[in-house]
């Protein structure tokens, strides 16, 4: 069994020429079992539309196998009005979304949608919805077709609403200049993560997968196991 991830720049795995930008399944593997392999296709300023569009769903396709997870994300590229190449509207996504999780039924595979995680952006003190129709074209996409849903969205928002705007900065790429030397301008960037940002964002799923009691939720990692887990890690292989 196997875990792929699709969507867009805040689950794309950034190379080292990136840091301190993390997409949040980069740091999946800490909460799995040993032996699992996250593979992540995601990639840069996707929608559903230029995801299908590109022939990158048919060549994910052929990577599933029975009893795989994939783990599908869009919304920030889809609501693009002025990029004609990636927008759709909410319909159009929901369809989008919907055919994506029937090809994967086929392959007897699981599909889990998460909700775009939320961009930074407050008013009067408040973290705002930043996708518009998009967050609920999907739950009611989940709710119509008893699709499994993390809701990524609500849950960075009020985690950022309650924490505050200052604090929640470094979760994202926000810094000064001559911090990082792939960025030695400074960043202001609202919308990608740190490895911060991809943590908590990991933490947000896994335990939400937990919560609703999501198949799954058994491949994760469990506060009493740790130690169990440590001893086989440390069993040298021949």
């Amino acid at each position: 069994m196997k875990i792929i991830c699709l969507g867009d720049s805040t689950m794309q795995f950034n190379n080292i020429y990136r840091y301190p930008q993390f997409g949040w399944p980069q740091l999946l593997n800490l909460f799995l079992h040993p032996n699992i392999f996250v593979l992540d296709l995601a990639r840069n300023g996707k929608s559903t539309k230029t995801y299908l569009n590109e022939g990158r769903f048919t060549d994910l396709l052929k990577r599933v196998e029975k009893g795989d997870y994939i783990i599908c994300q869009f919304g920030h590229n889809d609501g693009a009005k002025d990029k004609l190449e990636r927008y759709t509207t909410p319909l159009e996504y929901k369809k989008n979304l919907l055919y994506m999780a029937n090809e994967i039924k086929k392959k007897e595979a699981n599909f889990i949608l998460a909700t775009p995680i939320s961009r930074h952006l407050f008013k009067d003190n408040k973290c705002i919805e930043s996708h518009e129709g998009y967050r609920n074209a999907m739950l009611s996409l989940a709710k119509e077709n008893h699709l499994d849903v993390v809701d990524l969205d609500k849950l960075t928002r009020d985690f950022y609403t309650k924490i505050g705007e200052k604090e929640s900065e470094k979760y994202h790429m926000i810094f000064k200049p001559n911090i990082y030397p792939n960025y030695i301008e400074g960043m202001n960037d609202h919308t990608h993560l740190t490895f911060l940002g991809a943590l908590m964002v990991c933490n947000f799923f896994v335990d939400d997968c937990i919560k609703q009691n999501l198949s799954i939720a058994k491949y994760f990692l469990k506060p009493s196991e740790v130690d169990d887990f440590d001893k086989f890690m440390g069993i040298e292989v021949k």
